[in-house]
């Protein structure tokens, strides 16, 4: 052996990794690739290179980084992937379809889950007949469950088919934004839990503290039917904020983040975020993705400081007029 080499551990066959190997003529050359056997390295290009493991002085696994959020696909296939996470990790208790319309039926005031996703070509997507008699019959689907007709429209590519039902007497009931970050950091929130007399929970069901919170009972077949964690801050024995987050395809998703309101504005909302970051991060989560109301301004602006910026956008234009939201 070549004074100062290193034997080469196969456990690292297939792996991705750096070689430095002593030069015969003095000094020292660089192999970077996938090890495929213990003489043998494939290049990025594909090519295959021979090296004698006499030869080796650093052995240096390379780490894939973790893609971020946003990234790596056309905006149209990355909105899609997270409209597919939401409806996976927020399930409807049926799903039916008209073309590339997807028509989720729950129970419950939950809008994401009793709503038309519509997907296609935009403007109108591909309901695959003619756009009022597709419309005709989402509104005899939802009728015959006793719900109203609601269509979830992600804007700006289907803002026109958003224009087409307010003109024909629709209304838009929600305009929200969904928002995505990378998780860099979770800042340890003992002592502040600590500083201020509260105790955090993290639990795996919603437990009937949970639910009352927001009067949630009627989401909770939806909240059990696929595995989540459910954050809770306690004051005394009361639950005063709550959140969900499940995980999916290395992304978590936060949904039902709320504080009771005698205890708002008082950073629990903040404090329960950077303990979703926290526990995303121990599982080894590094995306995280939520939905909020573009009209609350201060929410979007809690994210925003959190490192959240807007994905995209979505409407839910609804046939009847009801004043509850479960986003």
């Amino acid at each position: 052996m070549n004074a100062g080499s290193v034997d080469l551990d196969l456990a690292l066959i297939g792996q991705r990794l750096t070689l430095r190997l002593h030069d015969p003529v003095g000094g020292y050359r660089d192999l970077v690739g996938v090890l495929e056997s213990a003489t043998t390295i494939r290049k990025r290009s594909g090519e295959i290179v021979e090296f004698d493991p006499r030869q080796i002085a650093i052995v240096h696994p390379i780490k894939d980084l973790p893609q971020r959020a946003g990234s790596g696909a056309p905006l149209s296939l990355r909105i899609a992937e997270l409209e597919a996470l939401s409806t996976r990790t927020w399930p409807p208790r049926e799903i039916k379809e008209i073309g590339k319309w997807q028509i989720r039926i729950s129970d419950g005031v939950t809008y994401r889950a009793n709503s038309v996703l519509v997907s296609g070509t935009p403007p109108f997507g591909e309901p695959g007949i003619e756009l009022d008699q597709a419309i005709e019959q989402v509104e005899k689907i939802y009728a015959a469950s006793q719900l109203p007709a609601v269509f979830h429209l992600i804007t700006p590519p289907f803002q026109e088919f958003a224009d087409y039902l307010i003109s024909k007497g629709w209304q838009e009931k929600v305009g929200a934004a969904f928002m995505i970050c990378d998780i860099t950091d979770s800042p340890d929130i003992t002592n502040t839990l600590l500083k201020k007399n509260l105790t955090l929970l993290n639990e795996d069901s919603p437990t009937p503290e949970f639910l009352a919170l927001h009067n949630d009972e009627i989401l909770e077949t939806i909240m059990n039917s696929y595995p989540a964690r459910y954050l809770s801050i306690c004051s005394d024995g009361i639950t005063i904020a709550t959140a969900r987050m499940a995980i999916s395809n290395s992304w978590a998703i936060v949904t039902r983040l709320i504080v009771s309101e005698s205890h708002r504005r008082q950073g629990l909302a903040e404090l329960l975020m950077q303990a979703c970051l926290g526990h995303s991060r121990a599982e080894g989560v590094h995306k995280m993705c939520l939905q909020v109301d573009r009209s609350n301004i201060g929410a979007q602006a809690l994210y925003e400081k959190l490192g959240f910026r807007v994905h995209h956008t979505y409407s839910f234009v609804e046939r009847e007029n009801r004043d509850e939201c479960a986003c």
